[in-house]
């Protein structure tokens, strides 16, 4: 469906008017991602051709290497994407789940129930793959998605959208559900209706995040960066300690949760970095590092511009420090605070690196690739959030949750109370 920017204000106001009496039940909303799914497979072929036409115009428009690794849907990605609808489906109602049950007095029972959050505007750079986790999740958590994809993806967007909206149509769900916004102008139209809207997901770059986070009232949940590290504490295995921190890297580069800043011991810095170096340069991988790694390998890299600095492509910065604490108040200092992970034989160590170190996702001895919903068994995610708030780290159906205090009583008075005629039970 196209909105004119003239009717997006009127649109946003039936959605949310909608979200509020449109309460689908669990099986009907599994049988939806199961539709869904089943489409996607069926159609797999079309989309990708799609996909390459929107991947082959942005490579002609000079979009940067990050982006265009982000846009690519292949039948890897396309599978994984289906793989993430069918274990939605296999997860457990959100809605509707009692989190407590507490008897305030005889007949006066507090209930504390789950619901979904309302409306949620979803703004992302070319990210069709994400686009799809994000139609699940909003369908599984009764939630109704605005959601705007980058230009670059618009194409493959728009097609998925189509299935979607036919599979609703056939089920009497309204459409609006899930709504697709194609201008750029609809952003700021979005970000303005903090009356309507009760949640914003931003999913792209630094810039993209803070834009919108200083352009709404709209609560706004998210990362703007993934300046990830890894601290080579002690190694027992030189080569799987190589291939946990290359996995890191060029796994997938342009993914947030890729390694940025390898940190090294320097009780184990002329051991480790010899090796390390060689692996990294083998798989071509730009190599940035403080003085103490030139004079340990007598050769003349160039130091990082920042040591906060996202790369998002084959380039990593490495660093030596003097021990466990510094490589913790270096992280702290320098992180996004998304995924961190120490390699280490000492779970002392370990314990002490998770403890302190302060991100949404904190390792021992496992790549940083891991940090995502999905490979978490949360069937898919919407995101990342850094937010010391809840929700934090990958954000599935859980996080698009929130909760409303029933009180059930037989016309009970606060006074009662206030003047001791009763006394409260607070039983559970």
């Amino acid at each position: 469906m196209n909105f004119i920017n003239e009717s997006l204000p009127d649109l946003i106001r039936s959605i949310s008017f909608l979200s509020k009496k449109t309460f689908l039940t669990i099986q009907d909303r599994n049988q939806i991602l199961k539709e869904i799914a089943d489409e996607i497979r069926k159609r797999s072929l079309k989309i990708i051709n799609i996909s390459h036409e929107d991947y082959k115009h942005a490579q002609e428009q000079g979009v940067e290497y990050s982006l265009l690794q982000r846009l690519k849907l292949d039948e890897n990605k396309i599978e994984n994407c289906i793989q993430g609808l069918e274990n939605l489906i296999q997860l457990d109602d959100p809605i509707g789940q009692i989190e407590f049950i507490k008897e305030l007095d005889d007949d006066l029972i507090l209930t504390k129930k789950t619901y979904p959050m309302g409306v949620i505007g979803v703004i992302l750079e070319a990210r069709p793959d994400a686009f799809i986790q994000i139609i699940g999740i909003g369908i599984k958590t009764n939630n109704f998605m605005i959601v705007k994809p980058g230009t670059e993806a618009q194409d493959t967007c728009s097609y998925l959208m189509a299935i979607v909206h036919q599979i609703l149509l056939k089920k009497h769900v309204p459409i609006e559900m899930l709504t697709l916004l194609h201008g750029r102008s609809q952003i700021k139209l979005l970000l303005k209706e903090d009356k309507y809207i009760d949640l914003i997901i931003p999913r792209g770059s630094k810039q993209l995040v803070q834009y919108i986070q200083s352009n709404t009232n709209i609560p706004v949940m998210g990362h703007a960066d993934g300046v990830c590290h890894i601290y080579v504490d002690g190694i027992d295995d030189i080569q799987q300690s190589l291939k946990m921190i290359i996995d890191s890297k060029i796994q997938y580069p342009a993914a947030c949760n890729a390694v940025e800043t390898v940190l090294i011991n320097q009780s184990i810095a002329s051991d480790f970095l010899p090796p390390l170096i060689t692996q990294l340069e083998c798989f071509g991988v730009k190599i940035y590092a403080d003085h103490l790694v030139s004079e340990s390998l007598d050769r003349d890299f160039t130091s990082p511009e920042s040591w906060s600095i996202e790369y998002s492509d084959l380039s990593i910065s490495l660093k030596v420090v003097n021990g466990l604490d510094e490589a913790i108040d270096h992280i702290n200092n320098y992180s996004s605070h998304h995924t961190d992970s120490i390699i280490t034989h000492d779970f002392k160590k370990a314990e002490k690196f998770m403890l302190q170190v302060d991100s949404a996702n904190v390792y021992h001895n496992c790549s940083t690739r891991f940090a995502d919903g999905y490979r978490y068994g949360f069937g898919a995610e919407v995101g990342i959030s850094t937010n010391k708030l809840f929700p934090r780290g990958p954000v599935s159906i859980d996080g698009l949750t929130t909760y409303k205090y029933h009180v059930v009583g037989k016309l009970h008075i606060v006074d009662d109370y206030v003047k001791g005629v009763k006394k409260f039970i607070h039983s559970q």
